[in-house]
């Protein structure tokens, strides 16, 4: 099938009642949690407009879009929401369309953090098959990782920031993670924090889960960062 031809059929199938519906009902949802919060709601954000930031991150690409963006702060970090819509074109020629929830945290520290990618086993191929130049880093260079961490996660970064990105992601943040984050990837890049979820139309209760994860998440990478 054609590109052209698999974004009609993505059009169109997005815009049946079933579909129309489920997006309304997202809508509410985000304009419910951002008002809730003291922040703002845009909706649906063009790239290529400079009036809004761009959320960039390892699923920035020319062909996505942005649904739902809200920017604002929460507990003294800057913090913004949106759910991205791209089509990923595989080795095997299959285009398949793909929706990430991404909430990123603007982090404190100044300290130049490693560009790293803690992904999640579920969500490996999707992300890996197109967007990161980083590599997989072996880890346990200064202790041990729990099983429960290496089995549910992959930390990637660039080779020769490997042995920081392993004083970043320590064995007790990657324990937090597997017990708080789920099925959630990691990124950090230019000093923010960026938490995926493949969820299209995510709930009052993961929004809930990430903000609050996230601001947890972003406060221990500060905390180390001062002190490193």
């Amino acid at each position: 099938m054609s590109k052209i031809a698999h974004k009609l059929r993505s059009v169109a199938k997005s815009s049946s009642p079933k579909n129309t519906l489920r997006r309304l009902t997202t809508k509410r949802v985000i304009n419910k949690f951002a008002e809730d919060l003291g922040m703002v709601y845009f909706g649906y954000i063009d790239q290529h407009d400079d009036d809004h930031r761009l959320l960039r991150g390892i699923t920035i690409s020319k062909t996505h879009d942005d649904y739902h963006y809200t920017v604002g702060t929460f507990k003294t970090y800057d913090i913004a929401l949106t759910v991205r819509r791209d089509t990923l074109e595989y080795p095997d020629k299959r285009l398949t369309d793909h929706y990430w929830t991404i909430m990123t945290f603007d982090l404190h520290t100044a300290v130049d953090l490693p560009h790293l990618y803690m992904c999640h086993h579920k969500i490996r191929e999707e992300l890996l098959a197109r967007y990161t130049p980083l590599q997989r880093v072996q880890m346990g260079a200064y202790a041990a990782y729990s099983p429960n961490f290496m089995s549910s996660y992959e930390v990637y970064a660039a080779p020769d920031r490997s042995l920081e990105a392993q004083r970043v992601v320590t064995p007790q943040m990657g324990e937090m993670i597997v017990q708080h984050f789920s099925d959630v990837s990691i990124e950090i890049t230019d000093n923010t924090l960026y938490l995926y979820a493949t969820e299209r139309h995510p709930s009052r209760a993961m929004l809930e889960r990430m903000i609050n994860s996230g601001v947890w998440l972003a406060q221990m990478i500060d905390t180390k960062a001062l002190g490193s």
